[in-house]
């Protein structure tokens, strides 16, 4: 007996439960394809996927890149494998559409690969909520089959939802699921973090409003600056229903003549790059500088990690200096 789910007054799902063993359902699996991959573990297809990171880090940037790199079948983007080449959508309920185009003429320009030539990387701009756009929305995933769609940003999407009512929430998320579970589409929603918390390593209770977003997600990962340079960024993954959550970040670097972004290293610390500043005993600030200083950073980069003066750094780590030529 299946059921159909009402999602608004043109759009609704249907979905039939089912009753299964065990080893029936473990038999099934073993005639599954092998998951593809939209971006590496960050992106896995056919999944749901919570983008929250805080402002101004260069999410839209990102995104689009991202886009264009699926629809171009590049192998990878950001040491990340890409298995999975399609049409892409990318959804910008933020920015006007003049301001996107100036980005895409900026970005095509000093694009790093060959772009899009069988697959089309397309935008959709509105300022509708998405459940007022749904029905459109869905006809055009059916005559594009993209195999990514990104939306940014959720509290622009749905301007007719309380981030902060778990039931609303709830009712929310689920549009989603079932546009991702009809389309067998990844799709990628671009969120915020909660104000106060670029001190705070990154983790999915970072996220504004309801924590239902990440329960309900397939995913999650997380965009942000570094303290070591304002060029620098830290790529990181959350929790995902499909694989180990990762330990460490990637280095970023948006590069500010080109709007890219490159991979300066594949594994670092999030710790030596984000709060850092907010150290507040003496003594851990001095051992966090003697780290630097083994790691190979100047003064001048220290200083400006710690947010302290580079008279101070020099001082700290002369004395050490001093210290041990006195042993």
């Amino acid at each position: 007996m299946g059921n159909t789910k009402k999602i608004t007054d043109e759009v609704s799902f249907y979905f039939k439960p089912t009753l299964k063993s065990f080893a029936k359902l473990a038999e099934e699996a073993k005639l599954l394809e092998e998951m593809k991959l939209v971006l590496g573990h960050y992106i896995p297809e056919g999944t749901l996927i919570h983008f929250p990171s805080p402002r101004g880090v260069g999410k839209t940037y990102f995104c689009m890149q991202l886009c264009m790199a699926v629809a171009s079948e590049l192998p990878s983007f950001l040491g990340e494998p890409i298995t999975l080449h399609g049409n892409t959508l990318y959804i910008n309920n933020e920015l006007s559409e003049k301001t996107i185009r100036r980005r895409l003429l900026e970005l095509r320009n000093t694009c790093p690969f060959l772009p899009e030539q069988r697959f089309k990387a397309r935008a959709f701009t509105t300022k509708n909520s998405l459940t007022e756009d749904l029905p459109a929305l869905l006809q055009i995933v059916e005559r594009i089959k993209p195999v990514l769609i990104v939306i940014d940003n959720l509290r622009m999407a749905f301007t007719d939802t309380d981030t902060n009512n778990n039931k609303e929430i709830t009712r929310m998320m689920y549009t989603l699921l079932a546009l991702c579970e009809s389309s067998k589409t990844a799709i990628v929603i671009t969120d915020h973090f909660r104000k106060h918390t670029s001190s705070l390593l990154s983790d999915s209770d970072l996220q504004t409003g309801s924590g239902v977003k990440t329960d309900l997600s397939d995913g999650d990962f997380f965009l942000r600056k570094s303290g070591q340079s304002k060029h620098f960024r830290l790529l990181k993954r959350g929790k995902s229903r499909h694989f180990e959550e990762a330990d460490d970040a990637k280095l970023l670097r948006l590069n500010p003549e080109t709007m890219w972004f490159e991979v300066v290293e594949e594994h670092v610390n999030e710790a030596e790059h984000i709060g850092l500043k907010s150290i507040r005993q003496k003594d851990e600030q001095q051992d966090m500088a003697r780290l630097l200083q083994e790691q190979g950073k100047t003064y001048r980069e220290i200083a400006v990690i710690l947010g302290k003066s580079k008279s101070t750094v020099h001082r700290w780590l002369d004395a050490d200096k001093s210290s041990d030529e006195n042993k």
